[in-house]
């Protein structure tokens, strides 16, 4: 039963495409980059994984990971470019900005040991030595404690890749340690992301997996067809889907008492 009740949460790994080009002014390539950003994070934000295409209309902004306002370079910079709701573009990831802003001095390194030149884009779809040096003086910001996507971010100790898990009994986001070790530093930079996008908070965390699984019980342990609006919700189905109706039934009859008290 453990493994129903821990849900591991995705680190994005854009396919860009060698043929194609992407970029965030020019319309065709920002299609190109919307495209393949979506098709990474199936279609959820990569902040609060709540879907951004609904019924077949994308509501969703490109966010620059290091803000563009701190560099000219950043702007057309592939890697630090993810794909969000508005809200955690536009409201939850600005708090605090004025705040991280990097300094003159750390913007002159950065844009003298990147390769990339304004005059003559270099099409780059992977993080360079000069953009995680960058994203490491980001971090160190109080403000920073962020992880950005969709470069991701390694822990300063361990090396780990900082990621999250979904606890389904407390129905709350919590640092990924059924697969990874993590040093209290660590674990610490992981909650400070899950308290800026408000994760966790009553009036804001989801409560689509509770919904799915009082509708399972309802139908004696179908699983309903619908698009789920909250990739919590796709992954539990995923981790069930191979049970027969019967089984499905009892797991979710076995959660939904503790559900209920949290919902």
């Amino acid at each position: 039963m453990t493994n129903f009740l821990i849900i591991q949460l995705p680190l994005f790994r854009p396919k860009y495409k060698k043929w194609k080009k992407y970029g965030y002014t020019n319309e065709k390539e920002r299609e190109n980059l919307k495209e393949a950003l979506e098709e990474s994070s199936d279609g959820y934000c990569m902040y609060c994984y709540t879907r951004i295409r609904v019924d077949g209309k994308l509501y969703a902004n490109l966010e620059h990971a290091i803000e563009k306002s701190n560099s000219e370079k950043l702007k057309e910079c592939i890697p630090n470019i993810g794909i969000t709701c508005a809200r955690c573009n536009q409201s939850l990831k600005k708090v605090g900005e004025r705040k991280r802003k990097l300094t003159p001095s750390i913007i002159r390194t950065y844009e003298k040991e990147s390769r990339c030149s304004l005059e003559k884009r270099k099409q780059c779809t992977v993080a360079c030595k000069a953009l995680r040096k960058l994203q490491k003086s980001y971090h160190k910001s109080c403000e920073g404690k962020i992880i950005l996507q969709p470069m991701g971010v390694n822990g300063v100790n361990t090396g780990q890749p900082l990621a999250l898990q979904y606890n389904v009994l407390n129905m709350e986001f919590e640092p990924a340690e059924e697969c990874y070790t993590y040093s209290d530093t660590e674990k610490a930079f992981i909650e400070s992301h899950i308290k800026r996008f408000r994760l966790n908070d009553p009036a804001y965390r989801t409560k689509s997996l509770f919904e799915f699984i009082k509708n399972v019980i309802n139908s004696g342990g179908v699983i309903p067809e619908y698009e789920y609006n909250n990739w919590i919700v796709d992954k539990f189905c995923e981790q069930i889907s191979g049970k027969n109706q019967k089984e499905i039934l009892k797991i979710c009859e076995s959660i939904y008492p503790s559900l209920f008290l949290k919902a």
